[in-house]
């Protein structure tokens, strides 16, 4: 096959795209997905725009006695994460097939969690108990990324992202938790807080397929 079916770096103007889905199965799922675009305002030089979320629940069945006999009871926890990105990176000459990049996003996302027990608490069956907590919170941050693409073919590539320091500054809402038994319940409210957190032993990367348009 000839070289230049291989080979086709992006040149000034053209458009990457890059899609990913993890969808999970049976009682525990874990769901993610990543959008991401970059237009290339020089052959080095690309601006990225990005939106990735998860989403993910665990699911515990509680028997009312040991050997699984009884009344069941069931404690749910429920997670979601939604980020939006914009970023920049600078592309080095690499091979005719490998172009390794640096960059830094701009970052802004929002996460909550759910825990809810019917007939069940965190660490079992309770008759006629009910639990339910709910929790939010917002992010803004910056982080470097380092990765590469490695074109495949015409039009097509596969690579990997890592990004090695992070400053997350995160505000969280009040928490309120409801619980109580036969009825019965107590709302309690912890109020939310913000602060910062410098991430230096990075974030687990992607690896990623994506098209040239």
């Amino acid at each position: 096959m000839a070289p230049g079916v291989f080979a086709q770096k992006p040149e000034k103007g053209n458009v990457t795209a890059v899609l990913g889905l993890s969808p999970g199965t049976g009682g525990n799922t874990v769901n993610t997905f990543g959008i991401n675009g970059r237009y290339f305002y020089k052959p080095d030089i690309a601006f990225v725009l990005g939106l990735g979320g998860s989403y993910s629940v665990d699911v515990n069945n509680y028997a009312e006695n040991v050997d699984g006999t009884g009344d069941e009871g069931t404690f749910t926890y429920r997670s979601r994460y939604t980020e939006l990105n914009l970023g920049i990176q600078k592309h080095f000459s690499g091979t005719s097939r490998l172009s390794p990049f640096i960059g830094a996003d701009l970052l802004a996302g929002a996460d909550g969690t759910h825990h809810k027990g019917e007939d069940a608490g965190t660490s079992g069956y309770i008759k006629n108990y009910s639990y339910d907590r709910e929790a939010q919170a917002a992010q803004v941050g910056i982080r470097a990324v380092v990765g590469f693409d490695f074109w495949v073919m015409k039009g097509l590539y596969v690579g990997a992202v890592y990004r090695p320091i992070s400053l997350i500054l995160q505000k969280e809402d009040d928490t309120t938790t409801t619980s109580g038994s036969n009825g019965s319940t107590i709302k309690t409210v912890n109020p939310g807080g913000s602060y910062a957190t410098l991430n230096t032993f990075g974030e687990v990367g992607s690896v990623r397929i994506g098209w040239l348009f």
